[in-house]
């Protein structure tokens, strides 16, 4: 039994068939921002993801580069890539 031929056409690369990934760019302090504006801090469990750790915890207070949490730890905002709230 003969098997029938497989067209082989030739794809070729146009507008249409490009797809651009972008990493979703997240405002640390806009979000560090919004969570102080609703003054529920110290009720609020939050997930504060860095480039080295996870930390569940809760936050108590900032400055201009730090936050600082429940478990007296100190983060380096520049250091943060999200924060989610749990």
């Amino acid at each position: 039994m003969k098997l029938p031929k497989i067209y082989k056409g030739n794809v070729k690369e146009s507008n249409n068939l490009r797809v651009a990934h972008a990493k979703e760019n997240i405002d640390i302090k806009q979000l560090i921002d919004n969570l102080f504006k609703q003054n529920k801090l110290y009720k609020q469990n939050v997930e504060i993801i860095t480039n080295n750790n996870n930390y569940k915890t809760k936050i108590i207070g900032k400055t201009n580069e730090h936050i600082i949490t429940i478990d007296n730890q100190i983060i380096k905002i520049n250091e943060i890539t999200n924060i989610k709230t749990r």
